[in-house]
C-alpha cells in the first residue's frame, strides 16, 4: 500500500470515528452562554477565609481559559455558584526513620458548582463534588504549611471546575 493510500485510509477512519462519536473541538457550552458572573464562594468548612482564595483562583482560571468572559451580574449570560464543602490537610510522607514526623502534606479542597442561565435560572452544568489538591513539604508549622499550599490547591480546583464547565457533557 502506498504512503498516500495509507494517509487517506487513516484520515477516513478518523473522520468516521469523530463523526460517530459526535466529537466537537472547543467549548461544549450552549451558543447563548458567553459571559459569566461569579459571586464569592460559599464556605461550608471550618477553614476561615478560604472562600476568598478559591473565588480568586476560579475567576483567574476562567480568564485564562478564555471560553467565558467575566461580567457584572446584570450583564452576564450565566451565574456560577460554587460551594466549598471540605478542606483537609493530610500527611502523605514521613521523615525517613521517623515514622511519626510528617515531611509532606496533601491539601485538598472539595467543592460543588452549578452554572445557570441568568435569564431563566436553567441549569447549564453542575458537579456535586470536585477536588483540587496540592502536595507540599512541611514548612515549619501547620499555619505556614497551609499558607504555602492554599494558592496551588485553589488553582487546581479552579482548573477542574472550568474544565468541567467548558467540557460538560449533559
Amino acid at each position: 500500500m502506498s504512503r498516500l493510500t495509507s494517509c487517506l485510509a487513516i484520515t477516513a477512519i478518523l473522520g468516521l470515528l469523530t463523526g460517530c462519536m459526535n466529537y466537537r473541538l472547543g467549548s461544549m457550552l450552549p451558543g447563548d452562554v458567553r459571559t459569566v458572573y461569579m459571586p464569592t464562594c460559599v464556605n461550608q468548612t471550618t477553614e476561615p477565609q478560604i472562600e476568598q482564595d478559591v473565588t480568586r483562583a476560579i475567576l483567574s482560571q476562567i480568564q485564562t481559559d478564555g471560553t467565558l468572559r467575566v461580567a457584572p451580574e446584570l450583564e452576564a449570560d450565566s451565574i456560577l455558584s460554587v460551594t466549598i464543602t471540605d478542606f483537609s490537610l493530610k500527611p502523605v510522607a514521613y521523615k525517613f526513620g521517623e515514622g511519626s514526623t510528617v515531611n509532606q502534606y496533601r491539601m485538598s479542597i472539595r467543592a460543588s458548582f452549578a452554572l445557570r442561565r441568568r435569564a431563566d435560572n436553567s441549569l447549564i452544568a453542575e458537579s456535586p463534588a470536585l477536588v483540587g489538591w496540592y502536595d507540599m513539604d512541611f514548612a515549619g508549622d501547620i499555619t505556614s504549611s497551609k499558607a504555602v499550599g492554599l494558592r496551588p490547591a485553589a488553582e487546581d480546583l479552579g482548573r477542574r471546575i472550568v474544565g468541567k464547565i467548558v467540557q460538560y457533557w449533559p
